[in-house]
């Protein structure tokens, strides 16, 4: 894990402070979703949030839209339009993680209504839209709007600076023995978008699976610790992150923000190992529906997988850069 270089002793006073990169982040919040964008709203010298697409997933559309909205108030950025996309997978029935995220998709959280509403166009438009301006795309829920963007105008794919993934498990899965949440929810989805064969071979997909997702666990001490050491976004954080019932993690002592990990990869990459595979997602009926497999020997590989994270160094920063934004509403 190597830092980035820093500027040459005669470059003028800004040039190591590079341009704030833009993102979209496709999500379904779900609380971890929420811990994702209080991280990229937290970090506005690298990343700026152009817009969110929400889809179904850990709760209904209806609700994965309005707490993208809430989210975004609490982060202090209102101004970021939200965009509703798809209210259902592409052919497989419905399923949804309100056993794991509380019914309305925040731990039972109430969160003030966000300001403003729901953007008009559909999160699929929006998609085909911002990938005319050179946006990395941050993928943390089920990958229905993404592919329906790829079926709709294929070429988009070519036009996003990159496609950042939370989804899938190598070694196994978290809502089946094989299968993970995301993938497992629209298989079909997720074998549109992984097998395409528009991504640029220098802008193939990162993939975030379980694998390296549950090797950075917030133990009850930091949550207990975020809870005392800010405002209140960190005792919203904590208190989200509190009702957050993993089991997958729950038996290790701590619990996994794997969608806030995806958003680290687009301000510091550094933080993780990544290695190339051939990944195919199963949609046959039967025990293996969703699985991700990831041939690493392959010499047509169509995904960055991340295997290592700088778990210490990941966790730490992201106390900071939650305690950043309770900072910066007291400043405001």
């Amino acid at each position: 894990m190597t830092p980035p270089p820093s500027a040459p002793a005669d470059a003028p006073a800004d040039a190591a402070v590079p341009k704030a990169s833009d993102i979209i982040i496709d999500c379904d919040p779900g609380i971890d979703d929420a811990i994702a964008i209080l991280l990229a709203a937290a970090c506005p010298e690298q990343v700026r949030i152009a817009a969110l697409t929400a889809t179904h997933g850990n709760v209904g559309l209806d609700l994965t839209a309005r707490n993208a909205r809430k989210v975004l108030t609490l982060a202090g950025r209102p101004e970021v339009p939200v965009h509703a996309g798809c209210p259902r997978p592409l052919t497989a029935p419905v399923h949804d993680a309100a056993h794991i995220h509380g019914g309305n998709g925040l731990g039972g959280i109430d969160l003030p209504d966000g300001e403003g509403g729901i953007a008009e166009g559909h999160g699929v438009d929006a998609l085909i839209a911002e990938a005319r301006h050179d946006r990395t795309l941050v993928a943390v829920g089920p990958l229905t709007n993404v592919a329906v963007t790829l079926i709709k105008q294929p070429q988009t794919a070519a036009r996003w600076r990159r496609l950042v993934i939370m989804g899938g498990g190598v070694e196994k899965g978290n809502v089946t023995p094989q299968a993970e949440f995301n993938i497992f929810t629209d298989p079909e989805a997720a074998r549109t978008v992984l097998t395409t064969t528009e991504w640029p071979a220098e802008s193939r997909p990162v993939l975030f699976p379980l694998d390296a997702t549950h090797q950075a666990l917030l133990s009850p001490e930091w949550i207990s610790d975020l809870a005392g050491s800010g405002g209140t976004v960190c005792r919203t954080a904590a208190a989200m992150l509190g009702g957050y019932d993993t089991p997958s993690t729950a038996a290790r002592g701590g619990k996994a923000v794997h969608d806030a990990m995806a958003v680290a990869w687009t301000i510091r990459p550094e933080l993780f190992e990544t290695r190339s595979a051939r990944v195919e997602v199963i949609t046959d009926s039967g025990a293996a529906r969703g699985r991700t497999v990831a041939d690493f020997a392959s010499t047509e590989p169509t995904a960055d997988i991340v295997t290592g994270v700088d778990a210490p160094a990941f966790i730490d920063w992201l106390k900071e850069r939650l305690m950043s934004l309770d900072a910066a509403r007291s400043d405001g």
